[in-house]
């Protein structure tokens, strides 16, 4: 930072604040904190857990604690909205295995979605894709294989969950059958379009069959005839490709399937049919929300715990457990596994080819406190990105909803964002509904890091202030201040700001309460 004012370090008083080790915060006889007057921040939002939890079962949307069923197609409709576990809620546990089902059962889900392909000797097995190769590491194609070379290998959802998640065995649709068909609704795929008459013949030997089961497949698929002939109820989702003929495949169906990142014009088109419409795949509250207001009533959800609220917010991290958190996700969570950053050495490291982010939403109103602080570390464990790059990496948080989040040019989700450049420059600022840039708020120069160093920050979120803290040995020694008091919201995202690049590693993220009221350095 130019200009007078500056310490040693070039840090500038107004804005940042030179703090001395073993400077104690909040220490009485303190100079006014920067901003004290004008209005205080507004509260996060976030509703208790068992508060949110508890409406989704009141309004049936999902089955209270031990209850049982068994739940039929119709007492799944005739709840105003339902869920429906996308692969046994893939964002919670490995998609399609046994385990997921019955854990999304046990979470009280009416409705669990399975995806079924033949082998080539004819059994009918679990499993979204086609071959084997992305959940097993094993390139096997499903039809051209025996089920007892399939029985041999295990769903691995490691890279998307975390190291610590079990393998799973690839389950029978028997198995499934067996354990669900008279007690919940399943949503029921043929994803090879050719098993139709061999799963309808499967299915009489399930006496209420009709009253559990619905037949999924695209909408303009010729198994929903034959499947409504057998007495079925059928469910038709359409694509992008499909988006002209809405009106053509409405009535083929009894039930309407759109992707949530559809454009709110079709949504609504197919809304009007009058035919409940379903969307998949929701991950995020704010997806649920968006699709609720629009007329959506059924959602195919691959994150339940989350979306449901069915887990109290963390306040530390999962990283060193080697386990993704329920609300924890990258920013392009629909863009495949290679999106999910990496645990290593209880750190989660950002590799991203892109500039990207990763919400933590498993600690999103962890603490319920005017006053409270976000402690974080950083490093780049391969050196620093290169002079010129974009930006650096830090989060983002007062955002309002857990919608995805990165930093970028144009209109972004109201908040604020904390960039650590390569050179230690820190950087916070604001963003603003509809502004096309960000609003810097305080910057100033701290030590830039060496390869590999650790860099500890706690971010102290005030009703009329925020401060950002860089630690030495544990203690504030590089701070800055602003008064801006505009967000409050309690969703924050982890950020690497450049595109390509060296990774970045984040660890010990952790939320806690002040220890003292609204709080401020001694300016020396």
């Amino acid at each position: 930072m130019g200009g007078s004012g500056e310490t040693a370090d070039g840090l500038g008083r107004r804005a940042f604040l030179g703090l001395a080790a073993g400077a104690v915060l909040g220490a009485a006889g303190c100079a006014p904190c920067p901003g004290s007057a004008g209005s205080p921040r507004p509260g996060t939002g976030i509703l208790p857990a068992a508060t949110a939890a508890a409406a989704f079962v009141a309004e049936g949307a999902v089955a209270g604690p031990g209850t049982t069923g068994p739940h039929t197609i119709g007492t799944l409709l005739s709840a105003p909205h339902f869920f429906v576990a996308h692969r046994g809620s893939g964002d919670n546990w490995p998609e399609h295995t046994m385990r997921a089902y019955r854990q999304s059962a046990d979470a009280g889900l009416k409705a669990i979605e399975v995806s079924v392909s033949a082998t080539a000797d004819g059994v009918l097995v679990c499993h979204h894709d086609l071959t084997t190769a992305r959940l097993t590491g094993a390139g096997l194609t499903i039809a051209a294989s025996s089920a007892a070379s399939l029985a041999r290998l295990r769903n691995d959802a490691r890279p998307w969950l975390g190291p610590a998640t079990p393998l799973e065995p690839i389950p029978l649709l028997t198995e499934v059958l067996d354990a669900f068909a008279a007690s919940h609704v399943i949503f029921l795929e043929d994803k090879q379009g050719t098993n139709a008459e061999r799963i309808l013949a499967l299915l009489e030997n399930y006496p209420d069959a009709r009253q559990h089961i619905v037949w999924k497949q695209p909408a303009s698929s010729a198994g929903h005839a034959q499947a409504s002939a057998d007495g079925y109820t059928t469910w038709g989702y359409v694509t992008r490709a499909d988006y002209p003929r809405l009106a053509a495949l409405a009535p083929l169906v009894d039930l309407l399937g759109i992707h949530h990142t559809a454009p709110e014009d079709r949504i609504l088109e197919l809304v009007d049919s009058g035919k409940p419409v379903i969307a998949w795949e929701v991950r995020r509250r704010s997806e649920h929300l968006r699709l609720r207001e629009l007329g959506v009533r059924g959602f195919i959800c691959s994150n339940i715990r989350h979306v449901l609220h069915q887990e109290s917010p963390r306040a530390e991290d999962l990283f060193a457990e080697g386990l993704r958190g329920a609300g924890d996700l990258p920013w392009k969570a629909d863009g495949g596994w290679d999106e999910q950053p990496a645990f290593t050495g209880g750190a989660l490291r950002l590799s991203n080819r892109e500039h990207a982010g990763y919400l933590l939403g498993s600690m999103a109103g962890a603490v319920d406190a005017a006053d409270w602080e976000l402690a974080f570390e950083l490093r780049w464990p391969d050196g620093p990105p290169p002079a010129g790059a974009s930006g650096g990496a830090g989060l983002a948080f007062g955002q309002p909803t857990d919608a995805s989040y990165r930093r970028d040019p144009g209109p972004a989700a109201p908040g604020y964002e904390l960039d650590v450049g390569a050179d230690g420059r820190i950087t916070l600022s604001r963003r603003d509904p509809g502004a096309a840039t960000a609003v810097e708020l305080a910057a100033g120069n701290s030590p830039a890091p060496a390869p590999g160093e650790w860099l500890a920050f706690v971010v102290s979120v005030a009703p009329r202030s925020l401060t950002v803290h860089r630690l030495e040995g544990g203690t504030p020694r590089w701070s800055l201040s602003t008064d801006d008091a505009r967000y409050g919201g309690g969703w924050f995202s982890l950020l690497k700001n450049y595109d390509a690049g060296p990774p970045v590693e984040f660890r010990r993220v952790h939320l806690r309460a002040a220890a003292g009221s609204e709080r401020c350095a001694n300016v020396g």
